[in-house]
């Protein structure tokens, strides 16, 4: 699977788990939206800096 591939299932499954989030009431849907866009931006960082194909360059 290629980053995108991997960064769409992680927020696919993100998604998921925020809507059980905010349906149970502990978050609002705005920090919710804003938690699951930061763990994608952050782990899509870090797989461009720990990228293996960087690496072989």
């Amino acid at each position: 699977m290629n980053k995108e591939q991997v960064l769409g299932v992680v927020r696919h499954i993100l998604t998921f788990a925020g809507g059980i989030v905010v349906s149970k009431g502990l978050l609002d849907e705005t920090t919710m939206t804003a938690v699951v866009g930061a763990v994608i931006t952050i782990g899509g960082a870090l797989w461009s800096i720990l990228a293996p194909e960087k690496a072989a360059t």
